[in-house]
């Protein structure tokens, strides 16, 4: 146990601990509907433009563009002697009108529906549309509907709250995935000293230490797949008497009412006044073996009884 300053006792590894991966079903549902939500939330936010030019002596020309955030620009281009009309649709929500769009049909009788927008716009656009279908050359016409905003935003939110709903029960399962590395180290603050009435006769005293484990401390790295996440040190009280497994019961957000809570457990340093210093912060699920052969590997290496 006579170590420089600073240096390693012992390394136990401690773990590894079980991850709960009962709602992998439940998370792939809201990833999917996150995907459905902000992929809707981006459909909303797209400006739509139409814009139709009859040149002199040359046939009409249209081409529309959807242009939305963070995916490239759509457009078609058509004849505009292809379009026989322009006609005006209502929408409806739950039986009542709450907005208009154009249709252009063509000359087979097909239907385009273009800039869904409020019912007084959209009247207006029709019109305008079927004023430069009966134009004369030089015409032009340029129709720009925005989107709805708030609509968009408001869908944008709920596909956040479900990605958050994802990755909060994502956190939850992985709670007790990985494990621990405890360090036993010699702690540098802790040095022995020499007594300033010993110097002054050229007698050197070390001052005698009541243990050896005044002098160590715990340095414990929580790991995930090998990666250090989180790193916390403890003094390790001189008066320890043994390493226990402290148990009780793991929170759960998904347990059936029939269901009893699952038990975890953590290593404890119980000192002689009864003080239980926990070694790590929360209760981990894992099996006895787990906990029970990290307790003996601590215990042996701060030279406590191992029963």
């Amino acid at each position: 146990m006579n170590t420089r300053a600073g240096e390693l006792v012992a390394r136990i590894h401690y773990g590894p601990f079980e991850g709960r991966f009962r709602n992998v079903p439940v998370v792939l549902s809201f990833a999917l509907l996150t995907s459905l939500l902000l992929g809707v939330a981006v459909h909303a936010n797209r400006t739509k433009t139409l814009e139709c030019v009859r040149p002199p002596g040359e046939v009409a020309t249209c081409e529309t563009r959807l242009i939305a955030p963070l995916l490239p620009a759509l457009s078609e281009r058509f004849d505009a002697g292809a379009v026989r009309e322009a006609r005006y649709r209502d929408v409806y929500d739950k039986g009542s009108v709450v907005g208009g769009y154009t249709v252009l049909v063509d000359v087979f009788g097909h239907e385009t529906g273009f800039g869904g927008t409020t019912v007084e716009q959209a009247r207006l656009n029709t019109e305008r549309i079927q004023r430069f279908l009966q134009g004369q050359d030089g015409s032009t016409l340029r129709i720009e509907v925005l989107p709805s905003y708030w609509k968009a935003a408001w869908i944008a939110l709920w596909g956040v709250l479900a990605l958050g709903l994802a990755i909060t029960i994502v956190v939850h399962d992985c709670r007790d995935l990985g494990g621990y590395r405890i360090e036993v180290r010699d702690d540098p603050r802790e040095q022995p000293w020499t007594s300033a009435a010993a110097l002054a006769t050229g007698a050197y005293r070390l001052q005698a230490q009541d243990s050896p484990r005044e002098r160590l401390r715990l340095r414990v790295t929580r790991t995930v797949l090998g990666i250090p996440l989180r790193v916390h040190e403890l003094a390790v009280p001189p008066d320890v008497t043994e390493v226990e497994i402290e148990q009780g019961t793991v929170p759960d957000w998904f347990l059936m009412r029939d269901q009893a809570p699952p038990r975890g457990g953590r290593l404890v340093l119980r000192t002689a006044t009864g003080a239980a210093l926990p070694v790590i912060p929360e209760l981990r699920r894992g099996g006895e073996r787990v906990h029970e052969r990290a307790r003996l590997a601590l215990a042996r290496a701060l030279g406590l009884s191992m029963s």
